[in-house]
């Protein structure tokens, strides 16, 4: 992975480069998420490498605080490698892209406008939780200010998948 991330640096690092702007977008997009990956394993290294000091010390005498501490690490790995499966599982090319959310209340009323409404701040919350950008496209009202009709673009990797 290294050896991608400084091929990359060494592309961007030419003057023509920059003269495309889709192809330096795509690029920095690239080595950003190399970046990422890398920083997850070396986080993950790190933390596989404290569990394995602490059972060896464990080995040795028992230490509560240091069992607690290796089963929070523990814990910690175990949701670092369910990211990865799923990051795994969404292997598709568009899975990684961006997203465009429509929420659409037209028929049923006050109660259809108020649950598209929640719909909203629902996906909002989690876009914003999972690090993503999140953009009014479009937005019309309903007769009670709530969400008649609504258009969001959610940027981020694993935004669509």
């Amino acid at each position: 992975m290294s050896t991608r991330i400084e091929d990359l640096n060494q592309l961007i690092s030419q003057p023509t480069f920059w003269h495309n702007s889709v192809t330096y977008y795509q690029k920095l997009q690239e080595i950003e998420f190399l970046n990422t990956k890398k920083k997850q394993y070396q986080r993950s290294h790190l933390i596989l490498e404290d569990i394995k000091a602490a059972l060896e010390l464990l080995e040795l005498y028992a230490d509560e605080e240091l069992l607690a501490e290796a089963q929070t690490n523990l814990t910690q790995l175990q949701q670092e490698l369910e990211i990865v499966e799923i990051q795994q599982l969404l292997s598709d090319p568009w899975d990684e892209k961006c997203a465009f959310l429509t929420i659409t209340a037209d028929v049923g009323g006050i109660d259809a406008q108020s649950w598209a409404a929640m719909l909203l701040q629902l996906y909002h919350r989690w876009a914003v939780n999972h690090d993503h950008k999140v953009y009014l496209v479009q937005e019309s009202a309903g007769n009670l200010g709530e969400v008649k009709h609504t258009i969001l673009e959610i940027t981020g990797r694993y935004a669509y998948g």
